[in-house]
């Protein structure tokens, strides 16, 4: 879950699935399907520019980059700030190819990532909240940025076939008004396994130190609370899986 400083209540409602006729910044590969040329590594700008070969360990705004990359190798984007630019206190809704569940909210629509109404509260607090009156996962809950500069933003996707999807949903953000403070993630369902959320860190500046983690199902009902603004306690690689029918969470690495 990200939100943003300012209230500007910008819902934009997208519908999942890969991009038609590859619109742009999509452009066809010879492959098969459609990639992004702003992000994909192997793609920078146009098809078969490979970043990796000129040492590079990315592809940001089609350019090749060492920031952080995105994981997602073919994405579709819910906000994306090279294309939609930078933004400040927004949340965005989502049509979902399958459902998923958390708590008892089974859906194929959600805003990102808010199972009832959303916010945009950016000052965490300990769990539950009261900021958000239902279902929300809060993968990193903290005054957090898109910058145009490079491709920050939200993006999806899908792996698996049915009854067994996983959805990704991968967020790329820095912290307001510190633009090389990186916070990079990706929040993970199981439509074969209902309740259960993964929480997946490729970077977190602060290390946790002023933000709040965990899932909840009211303002006053259950939760699952990982910390509250506890220095250390997120690294690279870090993965927390978070079971909500059993009211647990685990701590491991990938």
């Amino acid at each position: 879950m990200y939100k943003e400083k300012k209230s500007k209540n910008i819902i934009c409602p997208v519908t999942f699935g890969p991009p038609s006729n590859c619109v742009s910044p999509y452009i066809f590969a010879p492959s098969g399907g459609c990639v992004n040329v702003l992000l994909d590594v192997n793609n920078r700008g146009t098809i078969d520019h490979n970043c990796t070969a000129l040492n590079y360990s990315s592809c940001s705004v089609g350019i090749c980059s060492n920031a952080p990359g995105n994981q997602l190798a073919n994405n579709n984007y819910v906000w994306t700030a090279s294309i939609n630019g930078q933004v400040d206190g927004a949340f965005y809704g989502v049509t979902l190819p399958f459902n998923i569940t958390i708590y008892d909210i089974t859906t194929n629509f959600v805003y990102v990532l808010c199972f009832g109404t959303c916010a945009t509260t950016y000052t965490e607090t300990a769990l539950p909240t009261t900021a958000f009156s239902g279902v929300t996962v809060l993968a990193y809950w903290d005054d957090l940025y898109f910058y145009s500069s490079i491709s920050q933003g939200i993006y999806y996707g899908t792996e698996g076939n049915a009854p067994n999807h996983t959805l990704i949903f991968e967020f790329y953000m820095s912290h307001f008004s510190q633009p090389s403070q990186y916070y990079h993630f990706q929040v993970v369902f199981f439509e074969g396994v209902p309740g259960v959320v993964q929480f997946k860190y490729y970077d977190a500046s602060d290390g946790g130190v002023t933000c709040t983690i965990g899932v909840q199902a009211s303002t006053s009902g259950s939760f699952v609370q990982y910390l509250f603004d506890l220095a250390n306690s997120v690294q690279s690689r870090t993965m927390l899986t978070f079971d909500t029918n059993l009211r647990t969470y685990t701590n491991s690495t990938f």
